[in-house]
């Protein structure tokens, strides 16, 4: 029996679409390899492939045509792009990459996130995110154990370490700006009021990050 003709079961339909989504913030919190790879790579494929079953599942129409649209404009880019490349292995891996980041994980997302709950949600992952990440680069500044800064290995870098001194700072300001506009959203007073505390709390770490002080040197 296809896909199409079988409904989702009644626990997992009452589950938020967007609870997959809350998952890969999750896993940014654990160090990358080497070449930047991690766990959040790989679950953000499988948030796509439960995004195409939920779709089939519900009979749900998928995307508008302007947003098919929208979408599909970077296909033909990323196509004429690795069709440039110096080896063909090369192009069709690079090909597949940037599809997944830009194309196919930015459309599941726009299709789990339904209403203003599975916003939030998703906003509280990143606020999340940003937390863990600034914690560990507070610590990485207490206990310079950070990336070199002016001859003192105080910059916090959180789980991204030193080959990637940006990382955690974008992971903060990104946290900072979703507890920002849960703080001025129309939620709970505690949510509010959590939010606000969050994102004063994620100053710190951002300074902490130096990424705009006059005369920063990379490591």
């Amino acid at each position: 029996m296809s896909l199409a003709l079988t409904p989702l079961p009644r626990r997992v339909a009452a589950l938020p679409p967007a609870l997959p989504v809350v998952a890969v913030p999750a896993l940014l919190a654990l160090p990358v390899t080497r070449d930047g790879a991690g766990p959040a790579d790989l679950l953000s494929g499988l948030v796509v492939v439960y995004c195409v079953i939920r779709l089939l599942r519900e009979r749900r129409r998928p995307l508008s045509p302007a947003a098919a649209l929208v979408l599909g404009l970077p296909v033909v880019g990323l196509a004429l792009a690795a069709m440039g490349a110096f080896s063909s292995q090369a192009g069709l891996t690079g090909l597949g990459r940037y599809l997944q980041t830009f194309v196919l994980v930015p459309a599941a997302v726009l299709l789990l996130l339904r209403d203003r709950t599975g916003f939030r949600l998703v906003a509280w992952s990143f606020v999340g995110l940003g937390l863990c990440q600034g914690a560990v680069g507070v610590l990485q500044f207490v206990t310079r154990t950070g990336a070199s800064y002016q001859g003192a290995n105080i910059r916090a870098v959180g789980t991204f370490g030193p080959q990637d001194v940006m990382g955690m700072a974008t992971a903060v300001s990104l946290g900072l700006v979703c507890a920002v506009g849960i703080a001025l959203g129309r939620v709970s007073v505690r949510q509010r009021a959590t939010a606000a505390g969050c994102a004063l709390v994620l100053l710190l770490p951002l300074a902490l990050s130096f990424s705009r002080e006059p005369g920063s040197r990379p490591p």
